[in-house]
C-alpha cells in the first residue's frame, strides 16, 4: 500500500476519536479483540507522548496558579536563640556586656506588592493563554498518535485485502494445477506445463506468506503504540469498507481552508503563542515603572543581661543620717535613723520581656529604575523578537495547513482517476483471465501465456484495492477538513 499522507490519517484519527467517545468499552480491547475507536481512545490515554504533553499542561496549570499566588502578600516568620560570651553588645538593649548572654528574638514580616508596572498582571493573562495553548498541543498530539495508531490499522486492514486475494489466487493455480495434472497424465499436454504451474503455486505460496508477515508487522507496531503487556491474544475487528463513489464533487481547496482553519489545534495554538508572545513585550516593559510596595513587621525578645533592680528594708536595723533643718535663724543640724534597705538584682522573666519589648512598624519601599544596564531595553527587544518568531510560525502554520489541503483535493482527483482507471482494468482483464482459463483447460494455450495473463490480472487486482483505499482516504481528509463526520 501507498504510504497514507499525514493529513489523511489525522483526519480519520480525528474523526473517529470522536465519534468513539460514546461507544468505545470501559475497558477497552477486555476481550482481546479492539475496534479503531477503543485503540483510538486507549492510546490517547496511555501513551506515553500523550502523557508528557498532559505533564506539560499540568505544569502550566501550576504557572498560571503561582502568578495568581504573587500578587497575594507576603508573609514569614523568624526566631533566633543565641549565646554571647565575654565582651560583647546586648541585642536588645544595645550595651556592651561582659558576661553569657543567652537571647531570644522573635519576629514576623509582611510585604504587599503596590505596583509592579503592571507585570503581576501581565503575567497573569499570559498563562492563562499559555494553559489553552498547551491544551491545543495536547489535541495536536493526541492527533499524532493517532495517525500512527491508523497507520498501522489500516496497513492491517489492506493486509487483510491480499491475504484474501493471495488466497484466491492460489487456490485458483492449484485448480489449474490438479487439471494439468490429469491432461498430462492422459497424454494431452506437455510435462512443461506442469512444472510451470507448480512454479507458478509456488510463488502464489510466497506472495500469501509475505502477505500474512505484513499483517503480524502491522499487528506488532499497533502492540508497541499502545504498550501493551499481554500482546498474544491482540486482534481488530475488520470493518466494512465500501466501494467508494466515483460520481462526487470534489469541495475547492479555498472552501476547505476556509474551514480547517478555524478547527485545526495547531493553528489555534500558534494563534495564542502570538497573544502570549504580545503579553510578554508588556511584561517586559513593566521594568521600565516604578515599583512600590507596602511592608509591616512586628518584632520582640529576650535578653539574660536584663535585670530588675529592687530596694528592701531590713527589719529592726536603721542607720543614722545627718540632716539640715532650715530655722529663721540659721541651720541646725539633726540627725534622723531611717530603715537599712538591701539593693536586689533579680533576672527580667521571659515572659515580662516579651510584652515590654513588643514593636511593630509599617513602611511603604519604593524603587525608581534609573539605569541598569540597559537590561530592560534588551528585554523588551527579546520579547518583541519572540513576538515576530509567533508570527512566523503561526504564518508557516498556516501555509503548511493550505499546502496540506491543496495537495488532498489535487490527491483526490488523481486517486479518483486511478481507481476508475483500474476498474476498468480489472473488468478488461478479468475476461481476459477467464477467456484464457477455458482455452488453458481445453489446451489451446500453454502454461506460460496463462500465467502471463494471469499474472497481470493479479497486479491489476491489487492496484485496484490500493487504488480504492487511495481513493477513500483522500476524501475522508477533504471531509475532515470541512467538519465533517468521519466513517466507514
Amino acid at each position: 500500500m501507498k504510504k497514507t499522507s499525514k493529513s489523511l490519517l489525522l483526519a480519520l484519527g480525528l474523526s473517529l476519536a470522536g465519534a468513539s467517545a460514546a461507544t468505545a468499552q470501559q475497558d477497552p480491547g477486555a476481550d482481546g479483540v479492539w475496534t479503531l475507536q477503543e485503540a483510538v481512545e486507549y492510546a490517547k490515554l496511555h501513551n506515553l507522548q500523550v502523557r508528557q504533553a498532559l505533564i506539560d499542561k499540568q505544569g502550566a496549570d501550576v504557572n498560571l496558579r503561582q502568578s495568581k499566588f504573587t500578587r497575594l502578600p507576603s508573609l514569614n516568620g523568624g526566631a533566633s536563640h543565641s549565646y554571647n560570651y565575654g565582651t560583647s553588645i546586648d541585642p536588645l538593649t544595645n550595651e556592651f556586656q561582659n558576661q553569657q548572654i543567652r537571647s531570644n528574638n522573635f519576629s514576623a514580616t509582611a510585604a504587599v506588592p503596590l505596583f509592579q508596572g503592571l507585570q503581576l498582571q501581565k503575567q497573569v493573562k499570559q498563562n492563562e493563554i499559555l494553559v489553552e495553548a498547551t491544551a491545543n498541543d495536547v489535541l495536536s498530539t493526541q492527533n499524532d498518535i493517532t495517525l500512527q495508531i491508523l497507520t498501522s490499522y489500516l496497513n492491517i486492514l489492506f493486509a487483510n485485502e491480499v491475504v484474501k486475494t493471495a488466497e484466491l489466487q492460489q487456490a485458483s493455480t492449484q485448480q489449474q494445477l490438479d487439471r494439468t495434472r490429469i491432461l498430462f497424465e492422459a497424454g494431452s499436454v506437455a510435462e512443461t506445463n506442469v512444472l510451470e504451474l507448480e512454479s507458478q503455486l509456488a510463488s502464489d505460496e510466497l506472495n500469501l506468506i509475505n502477505a500474512q508477515n505484513q499483517i503480524e508487522i502491522s499487528r506488532l507496531n499497533l502492540i508497541q503504540l499502545l504498550d501493551l503487556d499481554n500482546p498474544e491474544s491482540f486482534e481488530i475487528v475488520v470493518p466494512e469498507v465500501p466501494a467508494p463513489d466515483t460520481n462526487i464533487t470534489i469541495v475547492s481547496p479555498d472552501q476547505v481552508y476556509d474551514v480547517a482553519v478555524q478547527t485545526l489545534p495547531e493553528i489555534k495554538a500558534a494563534d495564542l503563542r502570538i497573544q502570549s508572545a504580545e503579553t510578554g513585550v508588556g511584561i517586559a516593559r513593566g521594568a521600565y515603572y516604578p515599583r512600590l510596595s507596602l511592608n509591616g513587621s512586628l518584632f520582640t525578645g529576650y535578653s539574660s543581661s536584663r535585670s530588675l533592680f529592687s530596694n528592701d528594708a531590713v527589719e529592726g536595723e536603721y542607720i543614722r543620717q545627718d540632716i539640715g533643718f532650715q530655722n529663721p535663724d540659721g541651720t541646725v543640724p539633726v540627725s534622723v535613723y531611717v530603715p537599712r534597705t538591701v539593693t536586689t538584682v533579680t533576672e527580667t522573666p521571659f515572659w515580662d520581656q516579651i510584652d515590654e519589648n513588643y514593636g511593630k512598624s509599617i513602611a511603604f519601599s519604593l524603587s525608581i529604575p534609573v539605569f541598569n544596564g540597559l537590561q530592560a531595553r534588551s528585554a523588551v527587544e527579546r520579547a518583541k523578537l519572540t513576538r515576530e518568531t509567533a508570527q512566523l510560525n503561526a504564518e508557516l502554520q498556516r501555509n503548511q495547513l493550505r499546502q496540506n489541503i491543496e495537495q488532498a483535493a489535487a490527491d483526490a482527483q488523481a486517486a479518483l482517476r486511478s481507481y476508475v482507471a483500474s476498474r476498468r482494468q480489472v473488468e478488461s482483464l478479468e475476461r481476459s483471465y477467464r477467456n484464457a482459463e477455458l482455452r488453458l483447460n481445453a489446451g489451446i494455450i500453454n502454461s506460460t501465456d496463462f500465467n502471463v495473463i494471469s499474472n497481470d490480472y493479479r497486479r491489476a487486482q491489487s492496484d485496484l484495492l490500493q487504488a480504492k483505499y487511495d481513493y477513500i482516504f483522500k476524501l475522508k481528509v477533504l471531509d475532515f477538513y470541512q467538519g465533517k463526520d468521519i466513517s466507514f
